[in-house]
């Protein structure tokens, strides 16, 4: 025994005596735990129970109720539960027939269109009349002038709106008169629409005249005085404007360059009270347009 426990040094004898202190603890330990009728005690019965909380999520869209700012709607993780809306217009996707551009709830998400053009009121120039996308949400206008094709009676030429969208109409001065004494020279027998036979040199002269311009139409207007019942001033007035029509056609101008209309008493130049005035009033006039 003696030669069993004859160190070397000091260290070796020290190091021997520790080890035997830990042997003994380990023993005195493993005594304690399994000693004396104890059974060592289960794992989980060491480790102290965590109490756990059930978290509910109503719609079933991943995002807890307790996040969810549309927790009965399902929706999605990138809008906080709530279905998307990408315009963020408040108006869902899902619901939104306009989904990339903000709208209102009024049409359904989509933006404002007053006239119902199918231009947004913010990109149409004329939000209160029905146009077209080439003319940025106004009418339609193909040449250019300003005057909107509805209402221009030149809508491929370039006019003006005091001309109804046509040119101005370009003659001499010579002509411009021989229109406005047709329209003292041109006369018919009393109570009737047959030419009298002094105005058919006037309505040769306007023949030329039509002849010479072939791009133009001619208007022709017949009126009446307020004598007499106010019907037959209106038929009268018009049969004596398509009287001069048949004249100028009948000498070989195309009848779709004419138009002609009675407007019997309506339009009076001046006062029927006398003569002279309802003389004036019986009147045909004639102007040239596009």
């Amino acid at each position: 025994m003696n030669e069993l426990l004859n160190f070397e040094n000091k260290k070796e004898r020290d190091d021997f005596l520790i080890a035997l202190v830990v042997i003994a603890l380990f023993a005195l330990l493993f005594w304690w735990l399994f000693g004396q009728n104890n059974k060592l005690l289960p794992v989980e019965n060491l480790v102290p129970a965590v109490a756990t909380v059930e978290k509910t999520d109503t719609d079933g869209d991943g995002v807890y109720d307790e996040n969810d700012k549309c927790p009965e709607l399902a929706g999605t993780l990138i809008n906080d539960g709530c279905p998307n809306d990408v315009d963020g217009d408040g108006i869902y996707d899902e619901n939104d027939k306009c989904p990339n551009l903000a709208g209102n709830a009024k049409n359904e998400g989509c933006p404002s269109d007053t006239d119902g053009d199918g231009i947004y009121d913010g990109k149409d120039d004329c939000p209160e009349l029905a146009g077209v996308v080439e003319n940025s949400g106004c009418p339609a206008d193909a040449d250019g002038d300003g005057v909107y094709d509805v209402n221009d009676k030149c809508p491929n030429r370039v006019g003006t709106a005091k001309n109804a969208g046509c040119p101005e109409i370009k003659i001499n001065e010579e002509e411009r008169a021989l229109l406005a004494r047709a329209m003292e020279s041109v006369e018919f027998n009393t109570g009737s629409a047959i030419l009298k036979p002094n105005s058919k040199a006037i309505l040769d002269q306007i023949t030329n005249l039509m002849k010479k311009y072939p791009r133009y139409k001619l208007e022709i207007r017949g009126h009446t005085d307020d004598r007499g019942d106010r019907d037959a001033n209106l038929k009268l007035s018009q049969e004596r404007a398509e009287s001069c029509f048949n004249f100028l056609t009948e000498k070989g101008i195309e009848a779709r360059r004419i138009s002609f209309e009675g407007f019997g008493e309506s339009k009076p130049l001046y006062s029927n009270d006398t003569e002279i005035g309802r003389g004036k009033n019986r009147r045909v006039e004639f102007k040239l347009s596009y």
